[in-house]
């Protein structure tokens, strides 16, 4: 699995955010109300990093005693252990949120910039939780590309090995 294209999570967050501010514009323009994110919002985004994080630190510890016995190889039990399946679904949940943490993230950070530019909103109902949900979604997202990292197998145990295996012979 390639990892995650950094350039295209930035691309996401930009257009995300001129979506966000575009939106509140016609809103605005059509006379209808605002929708405005609420507290709700930024704690769900933040039990989505707590899950994340919950999920990505034992794999974190497993990948880096993989690395420490690769280097000083021991016969003493593992102290952390962890399931193939649950790592490659920590990494697809890594990725999921990466990918929501742009799309989110650069909405509210374009609704942000919206209500801060006209100067449409009280700045603590309106643009005080925006902006929280906003750098919450940008959180989660540079968490997710953190995370997916974590999951990286080194080149001699990944879908390379056998190309290099072949080529020593």
């Amino acid at each position: 699995m390639k990892p995650l294209n950094l350039p295209v999570l930035v691309l996401i967050l930009v257009v995300g955010a001129g979506f966000g501010a575009q939106m509140l514009e016609t809103m605005a323009a059509r006379g209808h109300s605002l929708p405005i994110a609420g507290w709700l919002t930024t704690a769900v985004l933040l039990v989505l990093i707590g899950v994340l994080l919950a999920y990505g630190i034992p794999l974190r510890r497993y990948m880096l005693e993989s690395e420490e016995r690769r280097t000083h190889p021991s016969f003493a039990p593992r102290r952390h252990q962890i399931d193939l399946p649950t790592a490659y679904r920590t990494v697809l949940l890594a990725r999921a949120c990466a990918y929501t943490g742009a799309v989110v993230g650069g909405i509210f950070t374009g609704q942000t910039g919206f209500l801060l530019v006209t100067g449409t909103g009280d700045p603590l109902q309106a643009i005080l939780p925006t902006a929280a949900a906003a750098v919450a979604g940008i959180v989660l997202g540079v968490l997710g590309v953190i995370v997916e990292r974590w999951g990286k197998l080194p080149p001699e145990d990944g879908e390379g090995a056998e190309e290099g295996a072949e080529a020593g012979r």
